[in-house]
């Protein structure tokens, strides 16, 4: 069940890439994958009212979810869950409280499957796909927000396929499809996507595909832009070992 832990579906408004948020967002984006946590909280809570909501609760969340669940060795699970009750709206009535819903439950559903709560994850998968479906943006969306579905769209449909009987005619086409979505958007010039995508596209060949050679690059790139984060590190250590 964990081959799902990286179903994330991160839904950025439509000022994330704009002028001055950009380059705020940037440095606290950099302070945390750099994993200067309490810095990064810092610039994040007091810069607030001048981020978009729905960026605000992912960096949120993310933040969160690195600094306490996968980024240490020695989690602190109770405050990663306080921090996803904080963040969750309640019903959302919105079109930005539904984002912000879909940001909180794809990290909920990442953690359920991490923590082995099988039941809580199945539940949690049938509302975040629903919701999936509903938020799904148009050709006329701005192009950071283009890309960032376009990512988290590539990865619902790989590791949906994934999580199929091996015997099932599509889904070696469907990955595949996948991936090379994957590939294309690394290219981009949003410092943002392309961090998301080496990691998801270095994580997925290391792991799923069991091809080091096809991430080691990807894990070579995090590591010289951000030396501080030590999974990145690990990561390639890790590839390095099964190439040599």
């Amino acid at each position: 069940m964990q081959k799902i832990v990286i179903l994330l579906f991160l839904i950025l408004g439509s000022q994330v890439f704009a002028s001055p948020q950009d380059s705020l967002v940037e440095r606290i984006f950099n302070e945390m994958y750099n994993q200067h946590y309490s810095k990064a909280e810092e610039m994040l809570r007091t810069n607030k009212n001048h981020i978009d909501s729905v960026l605000f609760a992912v960096l949120s969340v993310d933040m969160s979810y690195w600094k306490n669940v996968t980024g240490t060795d020695t989690p602190d699970y109770p405050a990663f869950e306080n921090d996803l009750q904080q963040l969750s709206p309640g019903i959302p009535a919105s079109s930005t409280q539904q984002a912000i819903r879909l940001v909180t439950l794809s990290y909920q559903l990442r953690y359920e499957l991490k923590r082995f709560k099988l039941i809580k994850a199945i539940s949690t998968r049938q509302e975040t796909k629903a919701l999936f479906t509903a938020l799904k943006p148009n050709e006329a969306l701005p192009p950071g927000q283009q890309e960032m579905y376009q990512l988290y769209s590539a990865l619902f449909q790989y590791f949906d396929n994934y999580l199929k009987p091996f015997f099932a005619s599509d889904k070696k086409e469907n990955c595949s499809a996948a991936l090379t979505t994957m590939t294309r958007l690394y290219q981009s010039e949003s410092r943002i996507t392309k961090t998301l995508v080496a990691y998801f596209l270095g994580k997925t060949w290391l792991k799923y595909e069991n091809n080091a050679t096809n991430a080691v690059e990807y894990f070579q790139w995090l590591h010289k832009n951000f030396p501080e984060n030590i999974k990145f590190k690990e990561l390639l250590d890790e590839c390095n070992e099964q190439l040599n």
